[in-house]
């Protein structure tokens, strides 16, 4: 007995150091696939993560905000692929909490809507892990307003209700209350049901909603190839379209959908990845004068290998860079070494090549490369954006390539 009293006193003990020793969980919201629409503050603790869990439908490049020895495991679900069980990824993300790292679980959209956050927070809390939610941007809000579609209208929809049609035994007609649906009006929005998207039209016609009812399919929605298909209930049949090619896609039903046809969303940038690779410099001098005009511009300093976890250039590898700038030789000669010391090499073959020297040109093409030879930072954003690229220079310190900030009126 009283060895029994003395090894639960120990245990009690012990629990308080257990925990302290363990680390902290971050449930992050991505957003729908644009990267510029991740919180700040969901940018500011990938930053300090030490390992992050990431789903197949965050845009990649929302990963350059983690810092370069951060480990990136893929626990992504795509339909017809494997992917680890809700279980496994509830245990690893457990196991790494104990060991007392800061992990990151960044999943699309927000961690609450049809993402099974709720499902991972209660496993996390059941083992009395520090666990905090960082909301994300939803789909079915941003995607419409992506190309002009407001969810609620004062005048045609005072409500908007969101549905899963992705379903455990596949019945779709059983497991949604159709006839509900339709009484209630408004705009309802569907996720994940690209595929069935025919069945869906016909079984809000069944349930009594008119067949001339609006009804819009967005694809890739807040993407540079994002698409919107307009028409009507009758319209989506099977014959429509290939539906496959449309995922990740969003169905959305209700007069709200014509309330601004004639709507051309502008494009901020030119579709360019840019990758500046110096020796030591945190942030390329360059990032500042284009961030703006291209879709991703970020910095690698090769000097110390050990500053990049393999992940962490795999993923760069993955972003398939259009544009790859050395500034000077020793920047080549140390991104050489760390290819050999990492084995991943993340210029692609497609890439185009700049340099800001004649040196730094021959130097590339003795390692079998061709490069394009520039005069100045200036010269290569003009390069890439043309006369945006003024533009752009006015916001920008010409010494310190720093981003001017707003003079407060």
């Amino acid at each position: 007995m009283k060895k029994t009293l003395l090894l639960t006193l120990a245990l009690l003990l012990a629990i308080p150091n257990l925990l302290a020793q363990s680390g902290k969980i971050y449930l992050v919201g991505a957003g729908p696939g644009d990267p510029d629409l991740v919180t700040v503050k969901g940018a500011k603790v990938l930053g300090k993560a030490d390992v992050v869990l990431y789903d197949a439908l965050a845009n990649p490049s929302i990963l350059l905000h983690c810092k370069g020895d951060v480990r990136l495991i893929p626990v992504g679900k795509r339909a017809g692929k494997p992917s680890p069980k809700q279980e496994e990824i509830n245990q690893l993300l457990i196991n790494e909490a104990l060991k007392g790292n800061t992990v990151v679980r960044l999943k699309g959209g927000d961690p609450f809507v049809f993402g099974r956050g709720g499902e991972e927070l209660l496993a996390l809390l059941d083992k009395g892990i520090d666990t905090e939610v960082i909301p994300g941007v939803t789909a079915a809000i941003a995607a419409p307003a992506y190309v002009g579609i407001p969810v609620t209208h004062r005048a045609l929809a005072r409500s908007f209700t969101l549905v899963t049609a992705s379903t455990k035994d596949s019945n779709l007609a059983e497991s949604v209350k159709w006839k509900s649906l339709v009484e209630q009006g408004g705009t309802i929005a569907f996720y994940m049901g690209v595929r069935v998207i025919p069945e869906i039209c016909q079984q809000l016609i069944k349930a009594g909603m008119s067949p001339d009812t609006p009804a819009a399919i967005i694809s890739k929605g807040t993407l540079p190839e994002q698409k919107a298909f307009r028409g009507t209930l009758k319209d989506f049949t099977p014959n429509y379209t290939d539906y496959t090619k449309l995922t990740p896609g969003l169905l959305l039903v209700g007069e709200v959908v014509n309330v601004t046809e004639n709507y051309q969303p502008s494009k901020d940038d030119n579709g360019m990845k840019v990758l500046s690779i110096t020796l030591n410099r945190k942030v390329s001098e360059l990032t500042p004068r284009i961030e703006d005009g291209v879709a991703v511009a970020t910095t690698i300093a090769s000097k110390d290998p050990d500053k990049y976890s393999n992940d962490y250039l795999e993923m760069l590898k993955e972003l398939e860079f259009t544009h790859i700038v050395f500034s000077n030789t020793k920047s080549v000669e140390a991104y050489f070494k760390l290819c050999e010391v990492k084995g991943i090499n993340v210029i692609s073959p497609k890439a185009t090549i700049i340099t800001l020297g004649k040196k730094i040109t021959d130097l590339l093409s003795t390692k079998g490369y061709n490069a394009i030879t520039l005069g100045s930072y200036n010269e290569v954003a003009s390069y890439l954006l043309g006369d945006k690229a003024k533009a752009m220079s006015s916001s920008v310190d010409a010494v310190t390539g720093a981003s001017k900030k707003p003079k407060a009126h």
